[in-house]
């Protein structure tokens, strides 16, 4: 009987990472499954029951009223119901060549079998989802408020996320790198569409499921802000296995996270108690708009404003390329980032930055400081604009150890 238990525990699935990465100019499976701008998180299931389901040969066979009721949904046949919206996202991973089957899904009626291959690799680039996991959450009465599937899918995208050492490699035995993921509130809501409230309350739940802890390097500021405007890290997360070992995950997960090379421009304050230190600067600025808007700001005033608002509202792709660069100082963002490379090539390739005929080396006339400045400033809606500045070789001149554009 105990043994029983314990194979019935081992039971899982293996979810694609790409479920939820999204590298441009690629897009997650989730992004390319979304049904009218919204993403459906009934694919994370479908890609469950089809792994759960297919046999020795690759094959699943299956009727789509099987699918749906399996996976947890209420079978209807009306309009954008859940016979519609599987049918969709069946089309969808068929298309993106996650699937495949000798019929057109398009064309499928509600008493026809469905026979498809998974054609996703699943060697590599996965996470696990065990049924004890999935049971644990889809199980578990909480409040109407909360919707259990959604709360499984962030479980799973948490996971998807963590870092993943070898098997039978024990941080406490082996050190190195920590089992850990620190995707930030903005990025949870660019990738799954979910609120701040909404975060929160699902970390809340899954602590006390036991399934995750959370750590947190606390506040920090831009070491070049003159004004010291203090920002909140975002969470580290680990899965919980035991306190000591989960512990350790987070304590070598926050020192990780603290020497990344687009953390090399922040000074960690080492609390985690927020004050609103920008209430003052807030003020100050309200009293330069007021001052604009009847005419009586100064130049020194508009100087000041666009200090504030550089210091409270930073632009962050600019702080982490410039970070990037400084920790790699004379090295082109293709070569130092291995997550981001080909988007960087791509980029730097685009605006004419690289010689044509030789890998690796800026264009003639081109001076890493002309490179180090269009990338850091660089804006998409306005390529061209970067493009041309290039193409016409106008060099930038440096006032106080600064590289400012020459109009």
């Amino acid at each position: 009987m105990k043994e029983g238990k314990q194979m019935t525990n081992n039971i899982f699935s293996k979810l694609p990472n790409e479920l939820f990465y999204s590298h441009e100019p690629n897009k997650s499976i989730l992004e390319e499954t979304k049904i009218k701008d919204k993403y459906n998180f009934k694919t994370l299931f479908i890609l469950d029951y089809l792994y759960m389901n297919t046999n020795r040969r690759n094959i699943v066979s299956f009727y789509l009223k099987d699918m749906i009721t399996d996976c947890g949904y209420k079978y209807n046949t009306r309009k954008n119901e859940s016979y519609d919206q599987f049918k969709y996202i069946l089309c969808k991973l068929q298309e993106c060549k996650i699937i495949s089957s000798n019929i057109n899904l398009l064309d499928i009626k509600t008493s026809d079998k469905i026979t498809c291959t998974l054609d996703i690799n699943l060697d590599n680039q996965f996470s696990i989802l065990y049924d004890r996991d999935k049971n644990k959450i889809l199980n578990q009465i909480i409040d109407k408020t909360i919707d259990n599937k959604n709360l499984l899918v962030y479980f799973c995208y948490l996971n998807c996320k963590m870092y993943k050492r070898c098997n039978g490699d024990n941080i406490q035995v082996s050190g190195g790198r920590s089992e850990v993921c620190f995707p930030s509130f903005k990025l949870i809501n660019k990738e799954l569409g979910f609120v701040d409230d909404t975060i929160d309350k699902y970390n809340i739940i899954l602590i006390n499921l036991d399934m995750i802890r959370i750590a947190n390097a606390g506040l920090w500021y831009y070491q070049d802000d003159p004004n010291k405007s203090l920002k909140e890290s975002c969470n580290i997360y680990a899965l919980y296995t035991n306190d000591e070992v989960t512990k350790l995950n987070l304590d070598e997960g926050v020192k990780y996270y603290k020497k990344l090379d687009i953390n090399s421009n922040k000074v960690f304050k080492g609390t985690q108690k927020y004050k609103n230190n920008n209430r003052i600067l807030n003020g100050e600025l309200g009293a330069i708009v007021k001052k604009e808007k009847h005419g009586k700001a100064t130049k020194d005033d508009i100087i000041r404003k666009n200090e504030i608002l550089a210091s409270t509202r930073p632009d962050e792709q600019k702080y982490k390329i410039k970070a990037l660069l400084d920790a790699h100082p004379g090295e082109l963002l293709s070569c130092v980032n291995e997550s981001y490379s080909d988007k960087y090539y791509d980029l730097e390739e685009s605006l004419g930055l690289l010689d044509e005929h030789i890998e690796d080396k800026l264009a003639d006339g081109i001076t890493y400081d002309n490179y180090r400045w269009v990338m850091i400033n660089y804006k998409l809606n306005e390529h061209q604009k970067f493009v041309d500045w290039v193409k016409n070789k106008k060099i930038p001149e440096k006032k106080k150890g600064l590289i400012r554009k020459v109009i």
